[in-house]
């Protein structure tokens, strides 16, 4: 009776012990099936993301990991976040709106109200000094203009053999004035003032934290005090763009002085323009001599930098920036130039002084008639 007992439980054992292997079996088959389908997955998410790169990046094959992928993915995406950060804090800080910390800061450390950025150029030295004689200034005079929350400086790049006796030359004129503020990264080139002068405004608001940053032209003399005051005036404005707004001829003629290149873009087509004989048109934009735009703007330059478009010349292309951009335009004809004309000194001192804010006078012409008209 025992035997027959211990074969039945025995019997029972073997039973349950291949149930318990076939169960385990089949765990495993589909454990593995598993497995290679995430390992197939991940090939092809392999695949897509060197396609991605590769085509993105157009440098051919990648030899990037996945996770450096999903890394560079990430990082794109936190930039796109921290630069639309950045833009909503710079239109709140122009709007009044910030912290409290930033609010005890300024209150020690007086904020500027513009950064004026006089663009100028090798064998330019006799505007500078002109221009630092009659209404700049150097040293102590220089000082105290910033004291009244006023920056100059003269705006310049690097010559295109670098280190050359340009370059010295510039060097040496900054010890002795400590007025240039040199780009180090941009090299001198008629054809490039309009990337000098995004690199201005985008370096300008990265080294100063002020209300308003200015271009101007280094044959334009400035009235400082009625600057000081019309920008005053616009202090509450979010997004300000300031100057003597024109919407000037587009000129498709190469040789022109002034052709654009990209002159297509404003019209229909060339032909139509000249059987019609109506001229192509700019968008409505400041004049280059001088034009002024407010921090929340600067630092859009300065963020996008990369990405905006520089047409032939700075004004046309300052103006095409913020043609998208929800911007106040103010047309202030205060900003709009004289012409110079010896015949009319007192007319254009009363004009230029009293009145408005820029004069160009082509410096080359009679600089010691206006020094004593001017002082």
């Amino acid at each position: 009776m025992q035997s027959k007992g211990s074969n039945v439980r025995l019997s029972g054992m073997v039973i349950r012990s291949r149930i318990s292997t076939l169960f385990l079996s089949m765990f495993a088959t589909c454990a593995s099936l598993y497995v290679a389908g995430r390992l197939w997955q991940d090939s092809q998410n392999r695949v897509y993301l060197a396609n991605e790169l590769d085509r993105l990046t157009g440098q051919g094959r990648s030899v990037i990991s996945v996770d450096d992928s999903w890394k560079i993915l990430e990082c794109r995406e936190q930039q796109k976040k921290l630069s639309g950060l950045e833009m909503e804090l710079a239109a709140a800080r122009q709007e009044g709106f910030v912290s409290k910390h930033l609010s005890e800061t300024n209150k020690k450390t007086k904020r500027p109200l513009v950064v004026i950025g006089i663009l100028t150029g090798f064998g330019r030295r006799s505007n500078r000094d002109a221009i630092r004689k009659a209404w700049m200034g150097t040293g102590v005079t220089l000082k105290k203009m910033e004291e009244k929350s006023i920056i100059v400086r003269f705006v310049i790049g690097r010559s295109s053999n670098r280190g050359d006796g340009l370059d010295r030359s510039i060097d040496s004129e900054n010890k002795q004035t400590n007025d240039i503020f040199i780009l180090e990264n941009h090299v001198e080139a008629p054809e490039e003032l309009p990337n000098k002068t995004k690199l201005f405004f985008a370096h300008a608001a990265d080294n100063w934290d002020a209300d308003f940053y200015a271009k101007v032209n280094d044959d334009v003399y400035v009235n400082v005090d009625a600057l000081q005051n019309t920008l005053a005036a616009h202090l509450d404005k979010p997004r300000v763009y300031m100057g003597c707004m024109k919407s000037g001829e587009v000129f498709s003629e190469r040789g022109h002085k002034w052709y654009e290149p990209d002159w297509w873009k404003f019209g229909d087509g060339k032909s139509d323009h000249l059987i019609s004989n109506t001229p192509l048109s700019y968008f409505r934009h400041a004049s280059g001599e001088m034009f002024v735009i407010s921090q929340a703007l600067a630092k859009f330059v300065s963020i996008n930098r990369s990405f905006l478009r520089a047409y032939a010349h700075d004004d046309i292309s300052v103006g095409s920036w913020f043609i998208g951009v929800d911007v106040n335009h103010v047309d202030e004809r205060k900003f709009c130039c004289s012409s110079w004309s010896s015949e009319l000194y007192v007319r254009v001192y009363d004009l230029v002084f009293e009145d408005s804010i820029v004069y160009s006078s082509g410096i080359d012409k009679s600089i010691a008639h206006w020094m004593v008209l001017y002082q």
